[in-house]
């Protein structure tokens, strides 16, 4: 997991990357009747402000509301993979609650059309948006993070090493 706030941007920009354009192109699939290249260009195109709203968000309101919920659930002594799922847990709910509504006001859906399909659409989300965060982006994400580390800390060694030879 991130150790400092230079990792954390980039675990959650990695994570935001990869739920938002597979949970994009998810529900424009389902919106235009199944995937085809329409949806693929259809989702290329909504990405990037998609993305900066969901990042935003994370950052600055849910992944606040989630350290208060995880400091509640979860203990220093509980394992790695405890912490792993309640945080996936926590995210996916509150993002895929509000992305939802935020999804279909950015579709061009009425806000009557959005609050009677909330129910069709918000199950199916978090779903996916979970089975997505457990399987795909949090291993990935995790892997980067993982990479960059072990390259800092090489880094690192290399400089005491260097500092060492001109002592």
């Amino acid at each position: 997991m991130p150790t400092n706030k230079k990792e954390s941007i980039v675990f959650g920009i990695c994570m935001c990357v990869i739920m938002v354009f597979f949970m994009g192109l998810l529900n424009i699939s389902i919106h235009l009747g199944g995937f085809s290249l329409n949806s693929f260009k259809t989702a290329l195109v909504a990405f990037p402000l998609t993305l900066l709203i969901a990042y935003i968000l994370e950052t600055f309101i849910i992944g606040k509301v989630n350290h208060i919920l995880l400091a509640k659930f979860v203990r220093k002594d509980d394992s790695k993979n405890a912490y792993i799922l309640f945080n996936c847990f926590f995210i996916v709910t509150m993002m895929s609650l509000v992305m939802t509504i935020i999804g279909g006001f950015l579709g061009g859906d009425n806000l009557q059309t959005i609050f009677t399909e909330f129910f069709i659409r918000w199950p199916r989300n978090f779903c996916a948006a979970f089975f997505l965060n457990i399987l795909v982006a949090g291993p990935i994400s995790r892997f980067v993070l993982k990479f960059m580390q072990i390259h800092y800390q090489k880094v690192e060694v290399t400089e005491e090493i260097n500092e060492k030879e001109t002592i």
